[in-house]
């Protein structure tokens, strides 16, 4: 079986750590590595995490001393890989216990570069909502058609996460995300990535738990002006790779 690389970047997650990390756990798909960094929480994050880590020796811990941010911790972790498949997994979110084995059985048939599921939102108080997917079907895409993925980027956002895609790790080297962007780094970051990408494969299959609470909502207490510099940057850079 090929691995899968999960990168978990923490940060005062303790209230949800235990159920991103049991998500991991009862995979159906069991070779994966968890790469957990830890951005200098303040709260019990960081003995949660130990403790999981003391049990399972899939997990990898990595404690910085200095809070920097989820952009720099996601980059720290990618300079850790080295599998077949890399994957993201925010630590206030969760996975279907199957969605590895969904995914990387659909990578390997036809050596996929990225492969994307829909996601749930999971708000406080149990309610669910299950959004629009970023295609009405299953769909497979080459590079002649990747311009329809773009095309989901600029209009909408079930496109721009990295957390519900299986990766194949070589498609991301060199790439990192913007430690100067406060929201939209992961939409730049895709970005960049789609520009190498050769076969696209979205599954129409809702595998994902995507958790809205206070801490986790995108772009809140950003200013106009810092929401415009944001669009206008990553605007720039999807210019540059549309040809």
């Amino acid at each position: 079986q090929p691995k899968v690389q999960v990168i978990i970047p923490v940060y005062n997650a303790s209230k949800y750590l235990k159920r991103c990390f049991e998500s991991l756990i009862n995979q159906t798909f069991t070779n994966w590595e968890a790469i957990v960094v830890d951005d200098a929480s303040t709260d019990n994050s960081r003995e949660i995490a130990e403790k999981f880590i003391a049990k399972d020796e899939r997990f990898k811990f990595i404690p910085l001393d200095e809070n920097c941010g989820a952009s720099r911790a996601r980059n720290f972790a990618l300079s850790k890989i080295s599998e077949k498949y890399t994957a993201f997994l925010d630590s206030d979110d969760y996975w279907e216990n199957d969605m590895l084995e969904v995914m990387v059985r659909r990578a390997e048939e036809s050596d996929f570069h990225v492969v994307q599921c829909r996601f749930i939102y999971d708000f406080p108080g149990g309610r669910q909502v299950l959004p629009r997917g970023a295609f009405n079907e299953d769909t497979v895409l080459d590079k002649s058609k990747m311009e329809k993925v773009y095309f989901k980027m600029a209009t909408g956002i079930n496109m721009n996460h990295v957390c519900m895609k299986l990766i194949k790790s070589e498609i991301i080297k060199g790439i990192q995300f913007d430690p100067e962007l406060k929201t939209a780094e992961d939409l730049k970051f895709c970005v960049k990535m789609f520009s190498k990408v050769s076969k696209y494969c979205f599954i129409n299959k809702a595998m994902y738990h995507y958790c809205r609470n206070d801490e986790s909502l995108t772009g809140k207490g950003l200013g106009a002006k810092e929401k415009f510099n944001t669009n206008r940057t990553v605007s720039k850079v999807m210019k540059a790779e549309l040809p």
